[in-house]
């Protein structure tokens, strides 16, 4: 006779902490998965930003004159490898802005 399988609810997890509490990943693996993030902060929140303005990628890469396949490379990029050029045209394109801020910040009295 047939055995009845049940399928297996999925459980999200908010974050990386969880999945460590839950013995899902491994320590260094939750240490790797920061250490990303921290390196992927300026293209997350391009990525945010195209999402925000309802836009694909594909309408992006209409916009810039690219193919859908260079923005979908381009969003898997870390920090490091962003051009100036290539921030600030993509903010154009998905209708965001764009500004630079160097020294320090004023400090409120």
């Amino acid at each position: 006779m047939a055995e009845l399988i049940l399928p297996i609810r999925p459980r999200r997890y908010r974050n990386v902490d969880d999945l460590r509490k839950a013995g899902i990943i491994s320590a260094q693996t939750a240490e790797r998965v920061r250490a990303a993030g921290v390196r992927t902060r300026v293209i997350t929140h391009l990525v945010c930003q195209r999402l925000k303005a309802g836009l694909s990628q594909k309408e992006v890469a209409s916009r810039l004159r690219r193919t859908q396949s260079w923005v979908s490379k381009f969003e898997d990029r870390v920090d490091a490898e962003l051009t100036l050029g290539e921030i600030q045209a993509y903010c154009r394109a998905v209708s965001g802005s764009f500004s630079l801020t160097f020294g320090r910040r004023a400090r409120s009295t």
